[in-house]
């Protein structure tokens, strides 16, 4: 609520202390009284701008705020130090953040010399600003335009009563009095500590200085005391300087004491200085007396910090690890020298010191002291080698808010770690503190290479929902793009849980819904013995007609991985599928949890993994899978008779990738990792000399930050005007959804041109020859060298394709020769894929066609990270 309350006479106003800051106008001194306010209604929204300045607007000052949760809350008050009413409807009022806004209820009116209370939000006052004054913080007062600053007060530390505002002075211990005149006669505890004068030696007092760090702490500067005794201390009033006497001493407010033991830090924000390079931290008591030094060489920063050891009463050292609010790492030179908390979790122990240390009984923990992983006995790490524990031999996981510990067998904390939200790939020691990494190097030294932003998806608006409610209820996983040579689109769709296949075409309103015939959520699969329930994660359909999953495991099992393809054929009658072959993956690539394997595949061209190795014949079907777990993805041949061949591991630097999208006019293959790392996903372009992932490209614009683990990319043939349409799986099923349309905007629609009759590399794009457009499986890129390649290519070949395209079957969208049925993109005006209802392009003809083009998103990146090609075992 607000309330207009009768002032008092001023007092006189002393020198303020360190800390708070006044901006603005002085607070005059007001005898008046304050005539009742009317017409105070209820908290409205930000008005419009003024035309102009409301008469007075001057003489209206912030004088006094409570910000230290007073009852029955924080609050501001105002005074008008003018002659004039002043009417202060639709004023704003700001903390700290501009996003934190509240508007002075209409018919607000303050008369001349009078105060206005702005009380805080609570139950018995439903009105009042809705938002807390922190211990550090700043009020400002605006006029109704918002942008105008009448008045501003702001502070680092709390009060010990309320901030008053005593001329251009903010005193923080003086009466309250609040809706009154302040009181500014000084109490006789609000003068300054005095500095000493000369070399003074410490004297003892319980309490002393445990660890500092200079220029180099998280987040800045900052003094650590403990109490090394058995008996509380009352450090009320003591105060921090660094080397120099004559700045503002770092007072520490009435009412804090040290437990035995006990820890506490005081922040750069706290202390209102800086510590250099050369400088010292020291400690006094209230009357001056110096307690404490901490002090390090001229040149030099206490970094990582300045600890002791043992806390609290030995001597001062350079340490290896700062351990802000804990015991210093005294007992060993280990320290955490990385951690990983997503896909395949780690914590990598280093040696910092120059002597090798035996780590037997070394304690990890988590945040939770019954999470505990002992390192065994006998296990010595040589100075500067790296001890890597993996999250099987941890026993436990890493969450997304979580911490990794180190405690010496004393079960002394030596070395800590924590994080608000998974980072990828790695947090790494670096300097002193832990920083993200774009590559992970476990057991290895730290790169230190922070991730460079990631490039901007642009989209031409919202994400659109796609799907029926409660289609799915949750764990729709797969999603892949199939068009069919009478140009329908078929989305296939997969969900995890229940091991269905979804069988998708679209609706008049633009949604996707089950083809005839397909019951909601689509129908079970099954493993080939015609058991199990298969943790369907990935889909792709094929040339051959079939439909192919990536599982990670039998759900039946769950406990037990089980990485495997398995091939469906989609018309088989019946209400379930039953695969028709099994490739098991689970030896052929690295080991993984039951729930971090397998998590997308896309059945491609043979063409499309000339550049990656050795590709054998006679495969039944070329794929790329993705493994949650390292976040990398694999080329693999799928041989006669469930065997398989790993032709390369593709590298990336995400934390786990779960969505795969091939385009064969493109030859390029597209993975996506999901909410994990914020939706970022890299390309591979296939016909490169060199196939590398490219720099990190951010979450589609618009689309929010849910675990999209399946999309589908239209194919770059259907681009138009700029514009491509994209759907993305939520596997959380957010709001009652699981598929959500988006059309990537500002793209180029021309596809690159053929290559040359006789070019060496005509068949490295997706052509008509290969196994997945039609042609015989298995055929050996450019294996009918006289045979141009075909429309995926950008040529008008439609009638080799005509020719080609010969499967009883739906054909694969990855075969360019499906499309060339219906597309000649010989012409630019002439393109596939006309708009979509539901999906309209908006404002495309304003996007730059410059703007992230999707046939260069991958050129010009910076690599954060590369692959790892070639002929795998």
């Amino acid at each position: 609520m607000t309330t207009p309350i009768p002032s008092r006479p001023a007092g006189t106003c002393p020198r303020a202390l360190a800390g708070p800051v006044r901006v603005g106008a002085g607070l005059a001194a007001a005898t008046a009284l304050a005539l009742p306010l009317a017409g105070l209604g209820s908290v409205l929204a930000p008005s419009a701008p003024a035309a102009a300045a409301p008469t007075g607007a001057s003489t209206v000052v912030i004088s006094e705020v409570e910000s230290d949760n007073g009852e029955p809350g924080d609050w501001v008050e105002l005074a008008n130090t003018g002659a004039d009413a002043v009417d202060v409807s639709g004023w704003a009022m700001k903390d700290d953040k501009d996003d934190r806004t509240w508007t002075i209820p209409a018919g607000t009116v303050i008369e001349p010399g009078a105060f206005l209370v702005l009380d805080e939000e609570s139950s018995t006052n439903p009105t009042g600003f809705d938002f807390g004054l922190g211990k550090a913080d700043q009020v400002r007062l605006y006029l109704a335009d918002g942008t105008t600053l009448v008045d501003e007060v702001a502070w680092t530390q709390p009060a010990a009563t309320t901030l008053s505002v005593c001329g251009d002075q903010v005193l923080t211990a003086n009466p309250i009095t609040r809706g009154e005149a302040n009181d500014c006669t000084p109490p006789s505890d609000t003068e300054d500590p005095e500095a000493p004068e000369g070399p003074v030696e410490p004297v003892a007092a319980g309490v002393v200085i445990n660890e500092v760090v200079s220029d180099g702490g998280i987040p800045d500067d900052w003094v650590e005391l403990v109490n090394p005794t058995d008996a509380p201390v009352d450090i009320s009033g003591w105060y921090v300087l660094d080397e120099d006497d004559t700045k503002d001493p770092s007072v520490i407010v009435d009412g804090t004491v040290l437990q035995p033991g006990e820890f506490f830090v005081i922040e750069r924000d706290e202390l209102g200085f800086g510590l250099g390079k050369g400088d010292q931290a020291r400690l006094f008591l209230p009357d001056g007396t110096l307690v404490g030094r901490a002090a390090w060489p001229a040149g030099t920063h206490a970094t990582p910090s300045l600890a002791r050891c043992p806390d609290g009463t030995g001597d001062f050292q350079l340490s290896a690890a700062a351990t802000q609010g804990t015991a210093n790492n005294c007992a060993a030179a280990l320290v955490i020298g990385e951690v990983r908390s997503q896909g395949e979790d780690f914590v990598e122990i280093r040696n910092d010191g120059t002597e090798p240390v035996d780590a037997g009984g070394f304690a990890i923990k988590d945040n939770d002291d019954t999470h505990t992983y002992t390192i065994p006995a006998g296990t010595v790490i040589a100075p500067g080698a790296h001890l890597l524990v993996t999250g099987g031999q941890l026993g436990f996981g890493l969450g997304g808010a979580d911490s990794a510990r180190l405690f010496a067998p004393d079960r002394a904390l030596i070395s800590t770690v924590s994080w608000t939200e998974h980072v990828a790939p790695s947090l790494g020691l670096c300097e002193g503190e832990y920083v993200a990494q774009a590559t992970a190097t476990p057991g290895a030294a730290n790169d230190c290479v922070q991730p460079d932003p990631a490039a901007p998806l642009p989209t031409t608006g919202d994400a659109r929902v796609t799907d029926q409610a409660g289609e799915w209820a949750e764990d729709l996983s797969g999603l892949d793009l199939q068009i069919l040579e009478d140009g329908q689109q078929i989305l296939w769709a997969s969900n995890n849980d229940a091991g269905q296949v979804s069988r998708l075409v679209r609706a008049e309103d633009g949604t996707w819904v089950q083809s005839e015939g397909w019951p909601t959520g689509g129908k079970p699969s099954r493993f080939p013995d015609g058991t199990g329930t298969p943790d369907a994660e990935g889909i792709s359909a094929g040339a051959d007609g079939a439909v192919y999953i990536s599982v990670e495991r039998d759900n039946d099992a769950g406990g037990t991985n089980r990485n495997a393809v398995l091939r469906l054929d989609p018309v088989a009658a019946g209400d379930e599928l039953v695969a028709k072959t099994e490739w098991d993956l689970t030896a052929l690539l690295p080991a993984t949890g039951a729930n971090a394997g397998l998590e997308a595949i896309e059945v491609v061209p043979v063409s499309a993994m000339t550049h990656l190795g050795e590709v054998p014949a006679g495969a039944e079907a070329y794929t790329f899978v993705a493994l949650e777990a390292t976040g990398d993805v694999y080329a693999v041949a799928l041989l006669p008779d469930g065997q398989a061949h790993l032709v390369a591991t593709m590298e990336t630097p995400l934390v786990g990738v779960m969505a795969l999208d091939y385009d064969p006019g493109l030859n390029r293959l597209w993975a996506f990792c999901d909410e994990v790392c914020d939706g970022e996903s890299v390309q591979f372009e296939l016909s490169a000399a060199t196939v590398e992932a490219s720099a990190r490209i951010a979450r589609a614009e618009g689309l929010p930050n849910v675990a999209n683990e399946g999309v589908a990319v239209a194919p770059a043939g259907t681009c138009t005007d700029g514009a491509l349409e994209a759907w993305f799986a939520d596997d959380a099923d957010t709001d009652g959804h699981s598929l959500r349309g988006v059309l990537l905007a500002g793209l180029e629609c021309e596809l690159p041109a053929p290559p040359a009759d006789g070019d060496d590399d005509a068949d490295d794009g997706a052509d008509g020859d290969s196994g997945q457009s039609g042609g015989q499986p298995g055929e050996q890129p450019g294996a009918d060298e006289g045979e141009q390649p075909g429309a995926g290519d950008g040529t008008d070949s439609t009638d080799d394709h005509d020719d080609s395209a010969g499967s009883d079957g739906p054909a694969d969208r990855n075969g360019a020769g499906d499309r060339s049925t219906t597309t000649d993109r010989s012409a630019s005006t002439d393109r596939a894929g006309t708009a979509r209802p539901g999906l309209a392009r908006t404002g495309t003809d304003a996007l730059p066609v410059a703007m992230a083009a999707l046939a260069l998103l991958a050129s010009g990146g910076v690599l954060l990270r590369r692959t790892k090609v070639g002929p795998q075992g």
